[in-house]
């Protein structure tokens, strides 16, 4: 018979202050990037920089581990910020300035942009259990029961990478149709950061326990199409 632990079970505890310390260091690590992007970047290129803000927000004042796979994601795909194709459209990658981006610099920070994701990743896939194991599935049979440590608000976060998958598609669907380099350049970059967050906050909640999965999958499903279409949109106002 599957033991049931106790919210007051020690290990327990301790991962749910670890959690806290981890998103609290990752904010940090974003807010970090935010004051680099803008520091270099300024008014040219405003918006990388809000939406690494935003996250640092988002992390800071959230206590969901869902919020991990975004960090993942942000780190993954901000590896195109490294495209000279992609500095041409929505400015140039603050890191490879610092650094001095020559071949070597870009392997390096590649590395270490995917060192970063898969570190939050593993994150991601520890401290889920803390919403629970009732609603999980896969897991074996012999584990103990763990108890919901962290509210579960993975269905909200579902319908927020929805929302945000829809107005990237929106945004870049402007920028396409009406291909005027100040529109372009006003919605693409905004376009990219709404859809890096529907496919991260969808992946955070479809691999957590929750009821409305497909909600996710619709939102990772239009944070992908939104991500490419932001990408064209750049490229029509590399031209």
């Amino acid at each position: 018979m599957t033991t049931s632990l106790s919210p007051e079970t020690p290990t327990l505890v301790l991962a749910t202050q670890r959690l806290r310390r981890i998103m609290w260091g990752w904010a940090a690590t974003f807010l970090a990037m935010a004051a680099l992007d803008f520091a270099l970047l300024g008014t040219r290129f405003p918006v990388p920089a809000l939406v690494w803000l935003a996250g640092a927000l988002l992390l800071a004042l959230g206590r969901q581990p869902a919020f991990l796979a975004l960090v993942a994601v942000q780190w993954g795909l901000s590896l195109t910020a490294l495209h000279s194709g992609f500095q041409a459209a929505f400015g140039p990658d603050p890191l490879g300035m610092v650094f001095r981006g020559e071949a070597v610099e870009n392997v390096v920070l590649g590395a270490v942009r995917v060192l970063l994701m898969v570190m939050a990743w593993s994150q991601f896939l520890f401290y889920r259990m803390l919403y629970g194991t009732a609603g999980a599935s896969g897991l074996d049979k012999d584990l103990p029961s763990i108890p919901e440590m962290i509210p579960n608000r993975t269905d909200q976060v579902a319908a927020y990478s929805r929302l945000a998958g829809f107005l990237a598609i929106s945004a870049a669907l402007v920028t396409l149709i009406l291909p005027l380099p100040g529109i372009v350049r006003s919605l693409a970059a905004p376009a990219l950061g709404l859809a890096t967050y529907a496919i991260g906050l969808g992946i955070g909640a479809a691999f957590s326990p929750i009821h409305r999965r497909v909600v996710a999958l619709i939102g990772i499903g239009l944070g992908a199409v939104g991500f490419l279409m932001a990408l064209a949109a750049g490229r029509v106002m590399s031209f």
